[in-house]
């Protein structure tokens, strides 16, 4: 197997892109820990290389050679199997001012850490003496110890710790930010609701910047997020080549759940934003998140009384009613349909559109200026549903959300937050049922 350090990331071999990471920070010293096989060059500008004088005690071995040599209060550490980690995440470390390790669902992740020089030494000789080499002990007894404190990892910043060891483990991770787990009741005929875990796909805004000035907010799957800012400026026409663009960063000032989210492209020359097609400007403060995003929705739009669910016939019936009604589509088969039915399972109203977004609007400015009232109707939705579809229903104040294909992760939080039912892949045999109470009532 190839040596993970020189693993091809973003064109640059992932040892590179690792120290690149650490120099932004502008520390006193910076060492790169590797055992003597390693084929490194033996000139690495501003880079001491330690070599573990016992290469099989892992990476408690690296630690403590790095532990050894530096004479600072405090080491940070970075493995290099982490191409994901954020600069901005390392700062927060650094600022804390005091021992920290990251802590997620699966315990410890020691790989991006702030460890006291010192104390963690000796602790680490002391256990090495002793035979041990697991770094989730070693973790254990440094916080009875008082020498370190946990950093309990949001959902959104546990990414950083997806290790890199193989060439195919690339398009593991970069699958693995288009997706999440989600706990939700499944149902199908004959045997009625099942609790299961699935995946949805994920959703969050990245707030665009350029020479520090917020110039939109965009929902995305997260993941080459470079590449969408870049193809957002070379589109509206605010770069006509990639040389024109400095370099590409996050947001420094952002809080552990927003980072990720903003990024400030850095151009060479100081660009016309008058000039841009889509204005959708954001507050000056940095770290757009999807607890932000959900947060602001309520300022505008509170939560609906909490819905109940359809019983599931009615829901199963909807499906065939929709397609019945969808005239143009079966024509054309290239329009979305947004559809609004009463507690019985009538259709009330259809409205179609190229762009879904477009036809849930129809619906809802149909229902105002008719003065429909929407507060016990079922919204059914002819494809996937996004953040923004269940935004719209939460300001028209629709309880009930049922779509065809699949709801997005922030889709689902907001539903829950909001008190709104929430189903997905609704078909004639069974659906999902991501938000809503508990349904055994409704069988």
């Amino acid at each position: 197997m190839a040596d993970k350090a020189f693993l091809d990331w973003r064109g640059r071999p992932l040892y590179v892109a690792q120290l690149r990471k650490l120099a932004a920070l502008e520390p006193d010293r910076l060492w790169l820990s590797t055992n003597a096989e390693q084929a490194f060059p033996d000139i690495l500008a501003g880079v001491e290389r330690i070599i573990d004088d016992e290469p099989d005690l892992g990476p408690l071995g690296g630690l403590r050679a790095v532990l050894r040599r530096s004479e600072a209060p405090f080491v940070l550490v970075l493995a290099v199997d982490l191409p994901l980690m954020e600069t901005a995440f390392l700062s927060l470390l650094i600022e804390s001012g005091k021992g920290l390790a990251p802590r997620s669902a699966r315990g410890w992740e020691p790989l991006a850490a702030l460890y006291p020089r010192e104390a963690m030494l000796a602790l680490i000789e002391s256990t090495l003496a002793t035979g041990r080499r697991r770094m989730q002990d070693l973790l254990d007894e440094a916080e009875s110890l008082g020498l370190i404190e946990p950093l309990p990892l949001p959902e959104q910043s546990a990414c950083f710790f997806a290790n890199l060891n193989s060439p195919d483990d690339l398009l593991t991770i970069e699958q693995g930010l288009c997706d999440e787990a989600a706990v939700l009741r499944r149902f199908r005929l004959g045997t009625g609701y099942v609790e299961v875990t699935d995946r949805v796909a994920s959703e969050e805004p990245l707030e665009i910047r350029v020479n520090g000035t917020s110039v939109a907010v965009t929902m995305r799957t997260p993941g080459h997020d470079d590449e969408l800012a870049t193809g957002f400026l070379f589109t509206e026409s605010l770069i006509t080549r990639s040389d024109e663009i400095a370099e590409i960063v996050h947001c420094p000032d952002v809080d552990p759940e927003g980072i990720g989210n903003t990024l400030d492209v850095r151009l060479r020359a100081e660009p016309d934003l008058a000039s841009l097609t889509r204005h959708v400007f954001t507050s000056s403060s940095c770290g757009v998140c999807g607890k932000a995003t959900i947060e602001s929705v309520f300022q505008h739009f509170p939560p609906v009384q909490r819905a109940r669910i359809p019983e599931a016939g009615l829901l199963l019936s909807l499906p065939s009613k929709l397609r019945e009604a969808q005239e143009t589509f079966d024509r054309t088969g290239g329009l979305h349909a947004s559809a609004l039915f009463d507690g019985e399972g009538n259709l009330l109203l259809l409205r179609e559109d190229v762009g879904r977004h477009n036809a849930l609007d129809k619906v809802i400015g149909h229902a105002l200026q008719k003065e429909i009232p929407l507060s016990e109707v079922v919204l059914l939705v002819s494809g996937r549903i996004s953040f923004e579809l269940m935004q719209k229903a939460l300001a028209a104040r629709i309880p009930v959300v049922a779509g065809i294909s699949a709801p997005s992760s922030l889709a689902v939080k907001l539903a829950r937050e909001s008190g709104q039912v929430l189903v997905g892949f609704l078909r004639e045999k069974g659906f999902n049922l991501y938000s809503g109470d508990d349904p055994a009532s409704s069988r």
